[in-house]
């Protein structure tokens, strides 16, 4: 018994003491590995000491913008397209051969201007055939009257003359009626933009002839989208942009906003209307429509590229005292390329425009030019 747990004893001792080296060596490792850590870590705080300490030491060349309020619109600019105010299409209200036409496409034409003729013969022989009639019936009429006067004739006489009479004064007023159709006129006035015809075709009953066009003012229409209707109900005018014509920008006043959409985009149209008395707006061109949506008056804004956005916040550096300082900025609306700056800036602030990434927090910086107005720079 004494000698099982000697022998026990024995066994533990020669594997700790086999065991030793080991534990020697695992610790010599672990040791290692902190002390290459802490190396490290102290190598990369010095480097980052030695960055700060040129950084500070290195001016950087800047251009700041000196802060003024201003005034800020928030705009929509909406793709749009124009349209004749009147777009009418005359029609034939008579059969008969085209012989004549009296204008050509692209001129103006005045309400009740001739446009067409038709062979007017067939409508003439029965004019004059009617006419005829209704002369005869009238001789008639007032023999048998006087002798109805004398007690001669029966009043029935009378009154057959007097109906055949009324009838014939009724087919004089379709003849000549539709004498008149057969010179086809303008009912309104505008630029005759198409002829549908040509001298031999046989024109029918509601047959197109001629396009006319009112362009003295035009129609530039919109769709607005659904959440911004609200900004143009009452909308007085707003700025049109016409890109086929060197990007001329005109006033279009309102004149219609659908109460429902009409597609499936949910658009609603807006028409505007332009006055365009020397007719270079031209129906089918596309333009552009700035609306006014919000107008903030002795605002701040900056360049939008002078915002650095990092780690999920906005901060903009500015000049101050020789030093770049960093301001965290709340933005607004977004105008161009000037960004409302609603807070973490005031009046007189000197914004690093140019080089302020290159700077940092505490970077020397020396200014090279300082401007009121942030386009200026593009001057240089």
């Amino acid at each position: 018994m004494y000698q099982s747990e000697s022998e026990k004893k024995t066994r533990v001792l020669r594997f700790i003491w086999g065991s030793f080296p080991w534990f020697i060596v695992i610790i010599l490792i672990l040791s290692l590995f902190i002390l290459i850590g802490n190396i490290r870590e102290k190598s990369a705080r010095l480097e980052e000491e030695k960055r700060n300490a040129v950084k500070a030491e290195t001016s950087v060349q800047v251009v700041t913008l000196t802060l003024q309020p201003a005034r800020l619109e928030e705009t929509l600019n909406l793709p749009a397209a124009v349209e004749s105010f009147e777009n009418l299409w005359v029609k034939s209200e008579a059969s008969g051969l085209v012989t004549n036409i009296l204008v050509k496409e692209g001129q103006m034409v005045q309400k009740g201007q001739v446009l067409v003729e038709l062979d007017q013969r067939d409508y003439t022989a029965n004019l004059e055939r009617i006419e005829a009639s209704h002369k005869l019936v009238t001789i008639e009429y007032n023999r048998i009257s006087e002798l109805f006067k004398r007690n001669i004739a029966a009043a029935s006489e009378v009154d057959k003359l007097e109906a055949q009479l009324k009838d014939l004064e009724v087919q004089l007023k379709a003849a000549r009626l539709a004498l008149e159709r057969t010179r086809i006129t303008a009912p309104i006035s505008g630029r005759l933009n198409e002829i549908e015809t040509k001298i031999g075709d046989w024109m029918t009953y509601d047959k197109p002839v001629a396009q006319i066009l009112q362009i003295g003012e035009v129609k530039v229409t919109v769709g607005i989208p659904e959440s911004d209707v609200s900004a143009v109900t009452d909308l007085k005018e707003a700025d049109i942009i016409i890109d086929a014509l060197d990007k001329m920008k005109v006033k279009g006043k309102k004149y219609f906003l659908s109460r429902q959409p009409g597609d499936l985009a949910r658009l609603y149209n807006l028409e505007l209307v332009v006055d365009n008395p020397e007719g270079r707006i031209l129906p089918g061109m596309f333009a552009r429509v700035q609306i006014v949506k919000k107008r903030f008056e002795d605002t701040l804004a900056v360049p939008l590229y002078a915002v650095i956005s990092q780690d999920e916040e906005n901060f903009v550096y500015i000049e101050n005292n020789g030093r770049a300082e960093k301001r965290i900025v709340e933005l607004g609306i977004l105008e161009g390329w000037m960004v409302q700056v609603k807070s973490g800036l005031a009046a007189g602030d000197r914004v690093i425009i140019v080089g302020h990434r290159l700077a940092g927090e505490g970077q020397a910086v020396q200014v090279m030019k300082n401007v009121t107005d942030a386009s200026e720079i593009l001057k240089s």
